[in-house]
């Protein structure tokens, strides 16, 4: 089973990378961002992204046993948005032996 979330997060990883990539040709992502700004679903796009980036954040930090780690991560994220949760997604799946220990903190986690 977790071999499929591998192969869907490789999946998505690279079909938005190559999206980005095609994107950057096209346009400045200032400018893709100026024009996001100026139409109201633009802004709710927007927010909705931050919504979700800090519910990711918020998970990362939980199931994450280092703190130092968790907040590398999720510095990453708030600079590359959803590239890197699916990074973080495959790297934490090679790390894990069961399905629960992917999305729950580990029970050994001495962090606090």
């Amino acid at each position: 089973m977790l071999r499929i979330v591998v192969i869907a997060c490789g999946i998505l990883l690279g079909l938005l990378i190559a999206a980005i990539l095609i994107a950057s040709k096209q346009s400045h992502v200032l400018v893709g961002l100026r024009h996001m700004l100026a139409d109201p679903w633009g802004i709710v796009t927007l927010l909705d992204l931050g919504v979700g980036l800090l519910f990711i954040a918020t998970w990362m930090a939980l199931v994450e046993s280092s703190l130092r780690r968790a907040s590398l991560w999720i510095i990453a994220l708030f600079l590359l948005g959803n590239v890197v949760t699916l990074a973080y997604l495959l790297c934490r799946t090679c790390r894990v032996r069961h399905w629960s220990e992917l999305f729950l903190p580990s029970r050994s986690n001495d962090r606090r």
